[in-house]
């Protein structure tokens, strides 16, 4: 079952440090008017227990994260952090200059040596 970070994050009430704003896409033919979007300051506090996520289960061995971002020149800050119920971050998304993805299942794998790594991309060119 998908879990939707947007309302978990309860984005539709407009927590502190989200705004809502216009997408990238200012009309388009298979939505309803113009793309709803939301930007979020250094003052969000953008994390949520895993158990919220996915309150039967533990969480999901493979899994995948859909988002579009523009994120400011020259910035580096995590997007999103995931935690189980032990305080450990299970999901972690950091943009900027060396964007971060951490990630570890219910088993404590992978670990940090086996995280992704994204060299030579830069997801705070303000584009």
């Amino acid at each position: 079952e998908p879990a939707d970070l947007l309302k978990v994050l309860d984005f539709h009430n407009l927590p502190d440090g989200i705004s809502k704003t216009t997408g990238f896409c200012t009309s388009r033919r298979s939505s309803k008017g113009a793309d709803v979007a939301y930007r979020v300051t250094k003052d969000a506090q953008l994390s949520a227990p895993t158990k919220q996520l996915f309150p039967e289960t533990p969480f999901p061995e493979d899994f995948s994260i859909l988002t579009t971002v523009k994120a400011k020149k020259g910035g580096q800050a995590f997007l999103i952090s995931i935690y189980n119920e032990q305080g450990i971050q299970q999901v972690g998304v950091e943009l900027g200059r060396s964007p971060v993805f951490l990630y570890e299942d219910h088993m404590e794998k992978p670990g940090p040596e086996n995280y992704p790594l994204f060299r030579g991309i830069n997801l705070s060119d303000g584009k």
